[in-house]
């Protein structure tokens, strides 16, 4: 390791973060993970603090679901018509900015997590930190040999 290695879940999460209102649909959600080629979203409540995550297994089950008991043709429809709120995860585990990076990685393990949120001191979101950023971390390791 170097002195230039991130140490911190702030020296590596992504601040630029998409997210969604809890007043959106699954459809919405959809089409912003394929907009912005992510599979992980914050949902926010009317006060701007996370309500839960959507990840694209849901999107996916969802899909599957309405595909089934209404036909493919109209999926959009059909999943503009889904509430965040009823689909959601809302029992998300968050990380700190000054938490140690390995102990992010043992926790995204651990629960097995793609992605996990940022939250300041003060409960609002700053960040997201996800597999795909230690990913991109081994691989800067392992070209820095």
């Amino acid at each position: 390791m170097t002195p230039d290695t991130p140490a911190l879940v702030a020296d590596m999460m992504s601040r630029d973060i998409v997210t969604l209102h809890i007043d959106q649909t699954l459809n919405d959600g959809n089409e912003a993970m394929r907009e912005h080629k992510i599979r992980h979203l914050p949902v926010l409540d009317d006060e701007g603090r996370l309500a839960g995550m959507l990840n694209q297994k849901v999107v996916l089950r969802e899909a599957l679901r309405v595909a089934d008991n209404y036909g493919a043709h109209r999926l959009n429809h059909h999943l503009g018509r889904v509430p965040l709120a009823e689909v959601m995860t809302t029992e998300v585990s968050t990380l700190s900015s000054d938490t140690p990076l390995a102990e992010a990685g043992r926790t995204l393990l651990s629960q097995r997590q793609g992605a996990m949120p940022v939250l300041d001191a003060e409960g609002r979101l700053v960040g997201i930190l996800s597999s795909v950023d230690f990913v991109r971390l081994a691989v800067q390791l392992l070209d820095a040999d």
